[in-house]
């Protein structure tokens, strides 16, 4: 439900101003469609968004409803059919509900903090509930169920100007950022959401990692570099990627045992061919995301 943490800054920001919110969800789709099942876009009463659905023809559609529905307080079921049959595009089917701030935006509210359950509502009316088990997003018996996620999360061991970079092609994604590192070079990292610097290398042993989802290491130190990957082959972790040369990080594989280690990406990064930090951190986010996504 919220895929990256634009949403959760979103509900943030219109919170702190008093905002009403009008959050229209995808779900159902029948062929090919930009957005899937569980896709949203939050409009608030001030007419700022987040979020992507499709055409520009279909996001006017969306403000209008929205607008409309933060007056007459009703929730609205809809089908969009492309115009153009030989288009190639399908149909998608959206739930669109008002969520108000004097009601703590309801159903919207509360699933900011259940990350990890399924947000069930009904299609007909404002009825919902919060269920503890993690259900597949989909529309069944007029019940929709939207799986709430909390934003995917990046962990980088590392401060310097290579970093910069990286940190922006995150935040693009709307990934959260958290910032490890001895000696922080905080002009290099300051959009990261979290800095931790560590007092001894060896605390990082002891702190538990399995909250993210993403790690790569970019100390550029080599035993710095063992000790971090120690940490993290010890957490759930699910990818974790080292920047070094060929030669080295085939050494890292025969010292750690990794070569049956699925998680374990070095030299990180797909082979896009660039040699600029920019181009970099796009091989980086590239092979995170092909990784969250089963494709590699």
């Amino acid at each position: 439900m919220f895929p990256n943490k634009e949403y959760l800054k979103f509900i943030e920001s219109s919170r702190q101003k008093g905002l009403d919110i009008v959050g229209t969800s995808v779900i159902e789709t029948l062929g090919s469609t930009y957005a899937k099942p569980g896709n949203m876009i939050l409009v608030n009463s001030h007419g700022e968004f987040t979020g992507v659905l499709g055409s520009p023809s279909l996001h006017n559609k969306i403000f209008a409803l929205s607008k409309e529905l933060l007056e007459s307080k009703e929730s609205l079921y809809f089908e969009n059919t492309p115009e153009d049959k030989e288009s190639g595009h399908g149909v998608s089917r959206y739930l669109v509900q008002p969520f108000f701030y004097n009601d703590n935006y309801g159903p919207l509210g509360i699933s900011v903090d259940n990350a990890g359950k399924t947000l069930s509502r009904s299609i007909k009316d404002f009825s919902f509930e919060i269920v503890d088990d993690t259900i597949e997003t989909k529309l069944e018996n007029e019940i929709f169920y939207q799986t709430i996620e909390k934003p995917y999360s990046l962990l980088v061991f590392g401060s310097g100007a290579h970093v910069t970079s990286l940190l922006s092609m995150a935040n693009v994604m709307g990934w959260e950022t958290t910032i490890i590192d001895m000696k922080m070079s905080e002009a290099y990292v300051n959009k990261a959401d979290k800095l931790i610097k560590l007092e001894n290398i060896k605390d990082i042993l002891s702190m538990d990692l399995s909250a993210y989802n993403a790690s790569v290491i970019l100390s550029h130190s080599p035993k710095t570099d063992d000790t971090y990957l120690e940490a993290l082959l010890h957490s759930n972790v699910e990818y974790i990627g080292i920047l070094g040369n060929k030669k080295n990080m085939e050494k890292k594989r025969e010292q750690f045992n990794l070569y049956d280690d699925n998680r374990f990406f070095a030299p990180v990064g797909l082979d896009i061919g660039g040699i600029t930090q920019q181009s970099i951190a796009l091989s980086i986010c590239a092979q995170i995301e092909a990784k969250k996504n089963g494709k590699i």
